[in-house]
């Protein structure tokens, strides 16, 4: 029987690679022995570690697996932009003057002329077809003023295109006042006057009439005669 050659032989360890292996398994015992009695080995890249940043350390775990520690560190917060500038405070321009608010239509007695020497007495021209009543609402008067200003009118339709018509709002207004500075106004006595129609023209009482001219009788004026009048108190 003829033995068989193996084509692949086995190599014999020789001694000195014995020796080898022996040496390095011991030296690796004994550097884990090492590492693990220093408290496991720590990677130097946690100092420059960014915050957040997971690091590895190898300590004594129960599989000696490295384990992940993450260094605790505080995010700072985000700093708000900063408020802009707020523009220096311009000087503020002055209010207009407020605009005095009208008060009312104006009188149209002022479109008339005036009365020369008398205040609040005005000129008007009769036209065609006037009447004191009628010339008397188109200016907003009382037709017994507008009596009381024209005397010589003895009717309400007797005025004539062309004629002088006084208007105001005082029925004394076409009146001269005494000239001893009392408090009332002259009249003169026109043909058929009496105390009474004087006093009712002009709107005050014959008592005051009477009052105001010491020693008249009542009965016994004549045209012409010159009168004082108290004030008009309307």
């Amino acid at each position: 029987m003829t033995d068989s050659i193996d084509p692949h032989p086995r190599r014999a360890l020789t001694p000195a690679v014995t020796a080898a292996a022996a040496f390095a398994l011991v030296a690796a015992v004994v550097s884990v022995a090492f590492v693990s009695a220093r408290g496991g080995l720590q990677l130097p890249v946690a100092a420059t570690a960014s915050p957040g940043t997971a690091v590895a350390s190898f300590g004594p775990g129960d599989s000696g697996a490295p384990q992940a520690s993450v260094a605790a560190t505080t995010v700072p917060l985000a700093t708000p932009p900063a408020a802009p500038a707020s523009e220096p405070p311009t000087e503020a321009s002055p209010s207009p003057a407020p605009t005095p608010a009208p008060s009312g239509p104006a009188d149209p007695l002022l479109a008339l002329p005036a009365c020369p020497g008398h205040p609040g007495c005005f000129e008007y021209t009769v036209r065609r077809g006037d009447s004191l009543s009628a010339v008397s609402d188109r200016y907003g008067l009382l037709l017994w003023i507008t009596r009381a200003l024209n005397p010589e009118v003895t009717g309400a339709s007797v005025i004539v295109a062309g004629q002088t018509l006084y208007l105001g709002h005082d029925p004394m207004a076409r009146l001269d006042p005494c000239p001893d500075g009392a408090p009332c106004h002259l009249y003169v006595v026109q043909h058929g006057d009496t105390v009474s129609t004087i006093a009712g023209r002009y709107g005050i009482s014959t008592t005051a009439i009477l009052a105001i001219n010491p020693g008249l009788d009542a009965s016994l004026i004549v045209t012409g005669q010159v009168l004082r009048l108290p004030l008009f108190e309307g």
